[in-house]
């Protein structure tokens, strides 16, 4: 009898030891908790949206009535104009915390694991303690075109000024004989406008022709240059400069909006406007007659809705168990894009654990003193279940 006794004495210890776990969702509004309990989060997707716009201003050249003239260049444009556009898009993906997705431990006999959030990552199991870092740091600060500086300042490589001479005539008289000669007048004055046009057309037309004997191997001395590509393309370059005062170049500034959008489990699809984008000023915050919007459009691809609909018929089908065990998440899908005046700039899928399901291991599970379990810290899903 006594036997039997410290036999039933034994198995109750060890039944306690390893008795059946109990974890509870945050979110219940009627636990009473009488003793100290352990709290792990599962984490949850934000994606952080990056939009580069680019404004470029064009400027006509000062010499765009001389460029058909001098350069045989038709139609150089005359009149300037700006345009915006999106020029990349960059989605960056950021787990967080769920508060949302808490849950209490109770009469918790194995040991837990948690990463610098607070999410759980192992049971039973010795893992390095994860640190995620999550900060992102945006900087907005819009770039402007500095429309007080002058845009073209170099018209030429010769002085501004001419000397035009201007002949009047005297009379004088030689041994009674009058006699009218020549009196010749210089006068400085400014080059006109076609002048310095010229000019900077025959400048070009002289660089034209170096590059030609360097590409021709035509050279004045013996010896040719050291570095001849080096010399073309400062030739290249300086006749580009030149050409603009003809042909007009184009400024541009980069500007960049961010973005954080936080998928909820109930999304479907949609679209947000982020911003509204004017071919005049670019990125806008407000809406205008030159504007148009940016949209942000997401879409849940529910690929876990069956097993949603599975889990739902499983618990109609029996009791609900009176005790849970740990939670976790098999995630789901979602896809982003980035739209605007009818065309697509970017299109990516992600995996998004809140839309997925949310569901439990079973608590008598945990008896097994010998169970181990490794968490995803990224999507909250079980990577690996042993027995060992």
């Amino acid at each position: 009898m006594k036997k039997i006794i410290v036999l039933l004495s034994v198995l109750g210890i060890g039944l306690l030891a390893f008795a059946q776990i109990n974890v509870v969702p945050i979110t219940n509004t009627v636990l009473q908790i009488k003793k100290n309990a352990t709290v792990y989060y599962l984490p949850q997707t934000l994606i952080h949206v990056k939009v580069d716009v680019k404004t470029s201003k064009f400027i006509p050249g000062p010499f765009y009535n001389f460029a058909e003239k001098y350069l045989s260049i038709n139609d150089a444009p005359k009149k300037s104009y700006t345009y915006s556009d999106i020029t990349a898009v960059e989605f960056v993906q950021v787990s967080v915390i769920d508060p949302l997705a808490g849950f209490i431990v109770l009469d918790n006999k194995g040991s837990l694991c948690f990463d610098n959030r607070g999410v759980i990552t192992a049971y039973n199991e010795n893992v390095d303690n994860q640190t995620v870092l999550n900060e992102l740091k945006y900087q907005n600060l819009p770039e402007y075109f500095d429309l007080d500086s002058p845009f073209y300042t170099d018209y030429g490589v010769k002085r501004n000024f001419i000397g035009i001479t201007d002949t009047t005539y005297k009379v004088i008289q030689l041994d009674s004989i009058f006699q009218k000669i020549p009196v010749y007048n210089t006068v400085i004055t400014s080059k006109d406008f076609e002048q310095k046009a010229e000019e900077a057309a025959n400048y070009i037309i002289k660089m034209r022709k170096r590059r030609f004997k360097l590409q021709t191997v035509q050279f004045d001395g013996e010896k040719p240059p050291k570095d001849i590509k080096f010399l073309i393309k400062q030739l290249d370059k300086l006749e580009a400069q030149y050409l603009e005062l003809f042909i007009g170049k184009e400024i541009s500034v980069n500007n960049s909006f961010y973005y954080t959008f936080k998928p909820l489990t109930d999304h479907k699809s949609g679209k947000i406007e982020m911003f509204q984008l004017s071919e005049e000023r670019g990125i806008c915050q407000t809406a205008a007659e030159d504007t148009e919007p940016v949209y942000l459009k997401y879409q849940n691809c529910a690929w876990t809705a069956e097993l949603d609909s599975f889990y739902s018929r499983q618990t109609k089908l029996k009791e609900k168990e009176k005790t849970k065990g740990l939670f976790y998440r098999i995630p789901g899908h979602g896809g982003l894009s980035v739209e605007f005046d009818g065309n697509t700039y970017a299109k990516q899928t992600f995996v998004i654990p809140q839309y997925g399901t949310l569901t439990n291991l079973p608590s008598k599970m945990f008896k097994n003193k010998h169970l181990k379990i490794i968490f995803d810290v990224e999507n909250g899903s079980i990577k690996r279940i042993c027995n060992e």
